[in-house]
C-alpha cells in the first residue's frame, strides 16, 4: 500500500514532569554524537592515503569538534517502536517514550501541545504499535525553554478522483503565479496570486542590496527575504490546491528543471512546483507536468504561434487580434495541453 509522509510539529513545555528525564537523555545523546563525529573524523585524518599537511588535518579535527559542540540544534531521533501517542478524553495528547533507566513497564510521559489543525492527524497515530506513526525527533529550544517535537506520520495515499477540468499554473515575473480553471468548453476563475507578497519581496531585495553595498550587517535581511519567499510559496500552493478541490479539477504545471530558474523570477518555480505536487499527493488531486515549449507565444484562441504575439506584460495575437495578459495566456495554454494529453 502506497503511503504519504507528513511531518507534524508540536512541543513539550518546560514545566512538564517528564522533561527532566528527557533532558538527561538528550545530554547523553549529545555526548555520544560528539564522540561518534570525532571518531569518524579521526579515521579520515589518520588515513595515510590522504596526502594533506598534518597541521591541516589537525585543524579539521579541531574545527569539526568545536562545530558539533556549539550546534544549537541536535535532533534526537526515536524509532516508532520506542514511542507511542495516547489520546485522552479531554481532547489533548500524551506522548510516551520508553527508557531503560526507569523500571520495567514505566515510560517517560509528557503532555504534547500541538496546533488544532494537526489534531485529526495525531488522532490517527494514537495507540501502541500503530503503523501510521513513524520516526519522532526531539529538538531542544533554549529560547522558549521547551522541546520541539517533529512527528513523522505515514498516512495511506488517497485515491485520485476523476477530474472535471484542469487548472493551469504559470509562474512569471509580472505576477508571481497565475492559475486558470479550463475545461473543453470554458475558461473561468482566473486568479493572480501573490500581489501583496511581490511588493514585500521587491522591498527586501532592494534593502539587501543597499546593505551589501555599504558593507553593513545584511544577513538579517537575507534571512528575512528567504523566510518571506518560503512563506509565499506555501501560501500560493495552498490557494491553488483549494481551488482544485472546489472544482474537482487536476493541477498541471510546466515540466521545469533547475536551469529554468533564473534571477529575474522573484520565487523559485521549481520549489513552487514541488510544494504543489506534495499537497496534491496528500489530498488525492491529479497532478500532471506538460511540455513548457512555446506556451507564452501561442494564442489560446486560434493557436497561432509567433514571437511577435507577446510584448512584455501584454499578449496580442498578430493573426486574430485577441489581447490579454501574457501570464494568463500561458496558464490557459498549459491547462489545454493537459486536456489534450
Amino acid at each position: 500500500m502506497e503511503r504519504v509522509t507528513v511531518t507534524v510539529k508540536a512541543c513539550i513545555k518546560a514545566r512538564d514532569k517528564g522533561i527532566r528525564y528527557l533532558a538527561e537523555e538528550y545530554r547523553t545523546f549529545k555526548k555520544c554524537l560528539t564522540r561518534k563525529v570525532q571518531k569518524a573524523v579521526r579515521k579520515v585524518v589518520k588515513d595515510r592515503e590522504i596526502k594533506v599537511y598534518a597541521q591541516q588535518k589537525w585543524m579539521l579535527d579541531e574545527k569539526l569538534t568545536r562545530y558539533i559542540k556549539n550546534l544549537p540544534l541536535h535532533p534526537m531521533p526515536f524509532h516508532n517502536q520506542s514511542v507511542w501517542i495516547e489520546n485522552t478524553e479531554k481532547a489533548f495528547f500524551r506522548i510516551h517514550f520508553k527508557n531503560k533507566q526507569l523500571p520495567k513497564g514505566e515510560d517517560i510521559t509528557c503532555n504534547l501541545i500541538a496546533p488544532k489543525k494537526y489534531h485529526d492527524l495525531l488522532a490517527k497515530a494514537c495507540g501502541k504499535d500503530n503503523p501510521v506513526l513513524g520516526q519522532v525527533e526531539l529538538i531542544e529550544d533554549n529560547q522558549y525553554a521547551r522541546f520541539n517535537v517533529h512527528i513523522t506520520l505515514r498516512l495511506p495515499k488517497p485515491p485520485q478522483y476523476i477530474v472535471n477540468g484542469w487548472i493551469g499554473v504559470d509562474v512569471g515575473w509580472n505576477c508571481l503565479a497565475v492559475s486558470a480553471f479550463v475545461t473543453k468548453d470554458e475558461i473561468k476563475d482566473v486568479t493572480f496570486h501573490g500581489k501583496t507578497f511581490k511588493t514585500r519581496i521587491l522591498q527586501l531585495k532592494y534593502l539587501l542590496k543597499q546593505y551589501q553595498r555599504s558593507n553593513r550587517s545584511w544577513k538579517k535581511w537575507d534571512h528575512r527575504l528567504k523566510h518571506v519567499i518560503q512563506y509565499t510559496i506555501g501560501a500560493i500552493a495552498k490557494e491553488i490546491v483549494e481551488k482544485a478541490q472546489k472544482y474537482q479539477a487536476g493541477i498541471t504545471f510546466e515540466d521545469l528543471s533547475f536551469r529554468s530558474h533564473t534571477k529575474r523570477f522573484l520565487i523559485p518555480r521549481f520549489k513552487l512546483k514541488c510544494a504543489i505536487q506534495n499537497l496534491c499527493e496528500r489530498k488525492g488531486i491529479p497532478f500532471k507536468l506538460v511540455n513548457p515549449r512555446n506556451t507564452s507565444i501561442i494564442c489560446n484562441k486560434c493557436g497561432y504561434k509567433s514571437k511577435a504575439n507577446r510584448n512584455g506584460k501584454t499578449f496580442k495575437c498578430v493573426e486574430c487580434g485577441y489581447a490579454c495578459n501574457s501570464d494568463f495566456n500561458a496558464a490557459v495554454n498549459i491547462a489545454k495541453r493537459a486536456i489534450l494529453t
